[in-house]
């Protein structure tokens, strides 16, 4: 595997040189009839699961500072019995559901950058939502959330690398419809 780039102005710089490939990349996936998801999804796990492994998101922290955090109940409570604080004061103070609500989410972490972000790292790792555990999630159903990964590709580096690498693939025939 070549040298993966971390720098979040590099990042930047190639999601945007590379933004053409990535969305044709989205429109060959999108007319690929002959390939089911199942398999499609289980190449793309194949191709992030190193790239994945290389990059140790704790050395950047993008995503906390850039996304919303959506999360549930159970969230919550984990969150709650991590700090050790009622549920009511985590919902009071760090969860609004009314824009949540509009996303057909229970509930949003409200600040942006994350209020449990210190530096770079998490400072309720343990407890963190299960959206932030997923985190860059490509399956299941990756042809069809492409399009917010395509999105991502600025943010994270993880998610520039997978798609660049799956693009290089595709192009290189290693993807074909049954």
């Amino acid at each position: 595997m070549p040298e993966l780039i971390t720098d979040l102005d590099a990042i930047r710089r190639l999601a945007l040189a590379n933004r053409d490939a990535f969305e044709i990349l989205r429109h060959q996936l999108e007319a690929m009839d002959g390939l089911d998801d199942a398999p499609l999804d289980a190449f793309v796990e194949a191709v992030a699961a190193p790239i994945s492994a290389a990059i140790d998101c704790t050395q950047c922290g993008n995503c906390c500072r850039s996304l919303h955090v959506y999360v549930t109940p159970a969230d919550a409570q984990r969150l709650a019995e991590g700090l050790h604080v009622p549920l009511d004061s985590i919902e009071t103070n760090y969860i609004d559901h009314e824009t949540a609500a509009d996303e057909g989410e229970w509930g949003v972490l409200r600040a942006r950058p994350c209020a449990f972000l210190r530096g770079k790292l998490c400072s309720i790792y343990q407890q963190r939502p299960d959206s932030c555990r997923r985190y860059p999630q490509f399956t299941p159903d990756f042809r069809w959330t492409l399009a917010d990964m395509i999105n991502g590709t600025a943010l994270c580096p993880i998610i520039y690398h997978v798609l660049s690498e799956i693009v290089h693939r595709v192009d290189a025939g290693e993807l074909k419809e049954a």
